[in-house]
Order: C-alpha cells, then sequence, then structure tokens
C-alpha cells in the first residue's frame, strides 16, 4: 500500500484522462446528456456547478462536461441565481 494521499484532483485527473481516451462518439452522446440535463434540470444542473455544492461535485460536473467535448465547443455555462420561492420576505411595520 502506497503511502501517497489521493486528493480530489487526483480523482479529477483520473476521470478526465478516461473521458477524453473515449471514442469520439462516446464523448459526443456524454455531452448530448450532460446538455439535455443542464436543460431538463437547470436547478439541480447549476447547483451543482455553483458556490453552494460540495467542491468535488462544483469539479467532477465541470471535470465531465468539458472533457467529453472538443476544446473548441466548450463553454463557461452562465450562472444562474436561484431564489428560493418559499421564502417570503421579512415585513417591519
Amino acid at each position: 500500500m502506497s503511502d501517497e494521499i489521493i486528493n480530489m484532483y487526483n480523482v479529477l485527473d483520473a476521470v478526465c484522462a478516461t473521458i477524453s481516451s473515449a471514442d469520439p462518439e462516446t464523448r459526443a452522446a456524454l455531452a448530448k446528456a450532460m446538455d439535455g440535463y443542464a436543460e431538463d434540470f437547470p436547478g439541480e444542473y447549476y447547483w451543482a456547478i455553483g458556490a453552494q455544492s460540495p467542491s468535488l461535485l462544483y469539479h467532477l460536473v465541470l471535470a465531465i462536461d468539458s472533457s467529453c467535448r472538443p476544446e473548441s465547443q466548450s463553454k463557461p455555462r452562465p450562472p444562474i441565481r436561484l431564489v428560493d420561492s418559499q421564502i417570503t420576505p421579512a415585513v417591519y411595520d
């Protein structure tokens, strides 16, 4: 057993290398699935790549998204501010 500590960046590098080495059709299918998920569940997708998500989730989703596309097609997603509709503002008399 190695004494080397494996951190999230080692995991992310391995995920990116695995996706990048897949055939172009498989990467295109993954990119299409990521786009579909972002369109069908924008709240969940944008939360996962937003400031409130856990660090590993944020980096993992972005690593998957960027490594399944050719570099020329990679584009940052716009930030979306989600507002909880269940919270009502305080009313002051």
